[in-house]
């Protein structure tokens, strides 16, 4: 039986990241890399993907960082990014699902256009981007980990209190509908591919405010009341939930939410 760090090892393992380029996505991507994956970080925009790559050959990271412009919304972009994952790695080891593309709108003033961008941008792109990745586990026939970031606000609502004065950064409806969704696609995938050596489960950030507005205006100093840590989070931290849930650590656990948001879903 290894021991417990060298159940954190991904060497060698073909993994793929949803808006690798992103805030959140940029330190996932060099921490899956640190452990010895190798990543192909895809998203719409060169530029990031290409700064994520550089920086993990500046650090001399064990694994690679491949960057890949793709358009996920599609089958055929999914597609491309899973056949590069197998000709870099030789499989697909693991998929997450990091990506969010939406429109904004406000109770009581949505359209249908704004409610729809948001379900087919943080649930339809998703749920199909994981079934199309998980028949390639499948047909591999060596399992895999498949990971969804989510959010806290698809298992709570937004306070309202919080946006009243920073209504800018008002969180819209359709969102936290559409990643509650993909919470529950996640315990339902995980428990049927669970056969298949495929486990799925999801993350749920809490507050990870990014930018210098959020903090001018004051708008972080309100989250923060809010959190018993009495902080925002800081993008690495959500890196290591993401590791744990792709590598053999975690081969006990499927179909399951960890919210990473210093205990706000636990007042």
């Amino acid at each position: 039986m290894a021991y417990v760090l060298e159940q954190f090892d991904l060497t060698g393992k073909g993994v793929a990241i949803t808006g690798g380029g992103g805030y959140l996505g940029r330190p996932t991507a060099l921490g899956l890399a640190e452990a010895g994956a190798t990543v192909v970080v895809c998203g719409r925009s060169e530029a990031p993907l290409a700064e994520v790559a550089s920086e993990a050959s500046t650090r001399g990271l064990r694994g690679r960082v491949i960057p890949f412009v793709a358009d996920i919304s599609t089958d055929d972009g999914v597609g491309a990014v899973l056949d590069r994952v197998e000709q870099e790695a030789g499989s697909v080891y693991g998929w997450v699902n990091n990506a969010y593309s939406g429109a904004g709108g406000k109770l009581l003033e949505l359209t249908r256009a704004q409610v729809e961008a948001s379900v087919a941008g943080g649930l339809t792109a998703a749920l199909v981007a994981a079934d199309l990745a998980a028949r390639r586990m499948v047909k591999a026939g060596s399992g895999g980990a498949i990971v969804n970031v989510a959010t806290m606000y698809g298992m709570v609502s937004p306070k309202p209190s919080v946006y009243r004065e920073h209504p800018q950064f008002h969180n819209p409806p359709a969102y936290g509908a559409a990643k509650a969704g993909l919470i529950q696609f996640t315990r339902y995938a995980g428990c049927h591919l669970a056969p298949h050596g495929i486990r799925v489960n999801c993350v749920s950030p809490g507050p990870f405010p990014w930018g210098a507005p959020a903090a001018q205006t004051g708008f972080v100093d309100e989250l923060c009341k809010q959190v018993p840590m009495g902080r925002v989070g800081r993008a690495h931290e959500i890196a290591g939930a993401v590791l744990f849930l792709l590598s053999p650590a975690s081969s006990y656990i499927t179909g399951q939410n960890l919210a990473i948001d210093g205990g706000w879903t636990a007042w």
